[in-house]
C-alpha cells in the first residue's frame, strides 16, 4: 500500500528496537491501537510501515541504507524511544531515524510542516515507552 501523498510510499513509518518488543510485545500492541484509531479517524486508508518479524530483516550482508532508502519515503516517522533506541551505535538510531530526518529534511516539505493555523509541527512524532 501506498501513502495518500504520491511520491511517498509510506504515510507512516514506526522505528524501533526488535529487542524492546521482546518480552511482552508492546510496540506491537501499540500499532495495532495505533491502526484501530486511524482507520477510526481517517476516511482514507492510512498506510503504516511497521516490521514485526526479528528474521526477516537486514543483514550484515545487505546494503542498509539502499534498502531502507524506499521505505522512509514517508510522511511521518514515529521511533519508539527506549533506554537504548538513542545510542549513537544503535542500528535504528544510525539507519533510520539519522537517515530519515536527513532525507526528509531535503524533501519537499521538509522536516517541518507549517500548518494551516500558522503553527509548526514536526514530521518526527516520538513515542517514549520507559522513563
Amino acid at each position: 500500500m501506498s501513502s495518500l501523498i504520491p511520491g511517498y510510499n509510506y504515510d507512516i513509518f514506526i522505528s524501533y528496537r526488535q529487542k524492546d518488543n521482546k518480552h511482552d510485545g508492546w510496540v506491537s500492541e501499540f500499532v495495532e491501537n495505533l491502526k484501530v484509531e486511524l482507520e477510526t479517524t481517517f476516511k482514507e486508508e492510512i498506510s503504516v510501515y511497521f516490521d514485526i518479524n526479528p528474521h526477516d530483516g537486514l543483514l550484515e550482508i545487505h546494503d542498509v541504507d539502499e534498502s531502507l532508502k524506499d521505505k522512509l519515503k514517508c510522511l511521518i516517522f514515529i521511533p519508539i524511544i527506549s533506554g537504548t533506541y538513542c545510542d549513537p551505535k544503535s542500528f535504528v538510531w544510525v539507519h533510520e531515524f539519522k537517515a530519515y530526518v536527513e532525507q526528509t529534511s531535503k524533501d519537499e516539505f521538509g522536516l517541518k510542516v507549517k500548518l494551516p493555523n500558522g503553527n509548526v509541527a514536526s514530521r518526527v512524532l516520538p513515542v517514549r515507552i520507559y522513563d
